[in-house]
């Protein structure tokens, strides 16, 4: 018996792909659904999930050197990171220029550092879950504006990505910039404050009702929905968080926004409290110890495994994972294997390896999700060889924030807690979640397309705040402007892990056509443009 096959071979960093015709041939070992190691489609769709954004060289290796060791070789890099910033005072003083206020006052310094990791960091996964971790953690520029101060937390973001979530919780729940923004530095025995105790349990671990391990409600006898905890809970978790406060400055005039938190126990409630699941916690314990207690008590709830998992899933992969999934991933978190609960290198393999993850086509259609701006940007950019306007192949300064930001998206910055949109966000018009569409409206899709035309037809010129712009490379491309088909087909694997439907192909490629022969930069801009702004682009299956 015989088959189709899609084979690639390489033109500059562009796979150029053909249909031949050839005789049955053994597929590669399974491994859960993905190929150990992926045809080119296949491989861009994987890389979709655990970068930000495949490129042809990396589907190559991927292809030829498996998924286990793409994983392995991840989960062994150290982060690219933030660096430590020096802590400034909290006024600004009067001497400080413009540059000044910009480099220490803004988000400017980690809004380019996270774009030149996304484009040419080396820790890709780890960059994605990260950020996922800071979706469903939450701490916001818009309160915490210096860099100096929102660096600590996005390192223990980075370093914990691959750690266990248990210790996540524990170093989050002591940074000076999450005590500053969810109201724990300070909060005292005399008159406690709930807004980290409420947020710590709705958002950060075991959500507001009862959960099945499939991350479905649990219903009562009534058939209604059980909550998870009451009010009486969240005063009893606000009590455990008092008497923390920031740890003493490295030298006056600023606030410690480097070292956890550290406790002073006159100011902590000892009188016993009940957690979850009736969980009482003695009298006259100290703050650590209560502390300790009381993450553990969270830590160890049914609800976080599916709460989490399902959340995760979501930012990496679907939207709309079935419950089977968020039960397989839920089960992952329980138990690694080896009897460690919280192991995340476990849980991300888990979401990344599923059958459900691995479906192509999926075979329910619900399954996928729209790309958020700063998806839609990395993943454009990689695809295309970013760098300087300079055209040396000199990297790009990272300056691509505007651009996300008018998409909706403020790097960093998220108005609430609730992060840059609610995990509950439904589609309009039908039933599914569609988180990202929280932010999709009118002008903001206006706004997506023309990122794609400034991109493609044009460039982020220099500026003060870009010293060396960003541009795209087409050149891989171009030597296939005089095959519009083979054009579109090698675009296809590339920015669309070969979903893009027959029309949409016929489509492009008549547009192509319709451009001058001689002019080959625009034939592969017409056809990228095109692509990039399609809902089948940009709406990820």
């Amino acid at each position: 018996m015989s088959r189709k096959l899609r084979r690639c071979g390489g033109i500059g960093l562009i796979f150029v792909c053909t249909l031949s015709l050839v005789l049955t041939v053994p597929a590669a070992p399974s491994d859960n659904g993905w190929a150990a190691y992926p045809e080119p489609d296949d491989a861009a769709r994987f890389l979709e999930y655990s970068t930000w954004g495949p490129y042809s060289a990396l589907i190559g290796e991927l292809h030829q050197n498996s998924i286990h060791r793409f994983l392995d070789d991840q989960f062994a890099e150290p982060p690219s990171g933030y660096p430590t910033l020096p802590l400034v005072p909290a006024t600004i003083p009067a001497d400080c220029d413009t540059t000044c206020r910009r480099d220490n006052y803004s988000l400017y310094p980690i809004q380019t550092r996270f774009y030149r990791n996304a484009l040419y960091g080396i820790d890709q996964l780890r960059q994605r879950v990260a950020f996922a971790l800071h979706q469903i953690i939450v701490v916001s520029g818009v309160d915490i504006t210096h860099p100096s101060r929102m660096t600590p937390y996005l390192q223990i973001l980075d370093r914990n990505a691959f750690g266990n979530y248990r210790q996540l919780l524990y170093e989050i729940t002591l940074n000076p910039a999450m005590g500053n923004y969810l109201d724990m530095a300070g909060n005292n025995a005399t008159n406690p404050n709930e807004n980290y105790a409420r947020e710590v349990l709705q958002l950060f671990s075991i959500g507001l009702n009862q959960l099945n391990e499939d991350g479905t409600n649990v219903l009562g006898d009534n058939g209604k929905i059980v909550p998870a905890y009451d009010q009486s809970v969240v005063n009893a978790f606000a009590r455990v968080f008092t008497g923390w406060n920031f740890a003493p400055p490295p030298y006056s005039g600023v606030v410690n926004y480097i070292d956890p938190m550290v406790a002073t126990q006159n100011r902590h409630d000892i009188q016993p409290k009940t957690l979850l699941n009736g969980v009482t916690l003695p009298r006259n314990q100290t703050a650590a110890k209560d502390l300790s207690d009381a993450l553990d008590n969270i830590f160890n709830h049914p609800n976080v495994g599916p709460f989490i998992g399902k959340q995760l899933i979501q930012h990496l992969v679907t939207s709309n994972p079935s419950p089977a999934y968020v039960q397989r991933v839920a089960r992952v978190f329980a138990n690694n294997g080896v009897g460690v609960r919280g192991d995340m290198k476990a849980i991300i393999r888990a979401i990344l390896l599923d059958p459900e993850a691995a479906e192509n086509p999926p075979q329910d259609l619900s399954r996928g999700h729209l790309k958020h701006p700063i998806l839609l940007v990395t993943g454009l950019l990689r695809e295309f060889n970013a760098q300087s306007i300079a055209g040396d192949g000199s990297p790009s300064d990272g300056y691509l924030n505007p651009q996300n930001q008018s998409m909706g998206m403020d790097l960093f910055a998220p108005p609430s807690v609730f992060s840059y949109f609610s995990p509950a966000t439904g589609v309009p018009g039908s039933t599914l979640r569609g988180p990202e569409f929280g932010i999709l409206n009118t002008s903001t899709s206006i706004r997506r397309t023309n990122f794609v035309n400034t991109m493609v037809f044009s460039r982020v010129n220099v500026s003060a705040n870009a010293p060396y712009g960003t541009a795209l490379d087409f050149s891989a491309i171009q030597p296939l402007s005089n095959n519009p088909e083979q054009m579109v087909l090698t675009l296809n694997t590339l920015m669309m892990s070969g979903r893009m439907s027959g029309p949409m192909a016929d489509a492009i490629v008549a547009a192509v056509k319709a451009v001058p022969a001689t002019d080959s930069l625009k034939r592969a801009r017409t056809a990228v443009y095109l692509i990039a702004t399609s809902a089948q682009y940009q709406v990820t299956r």
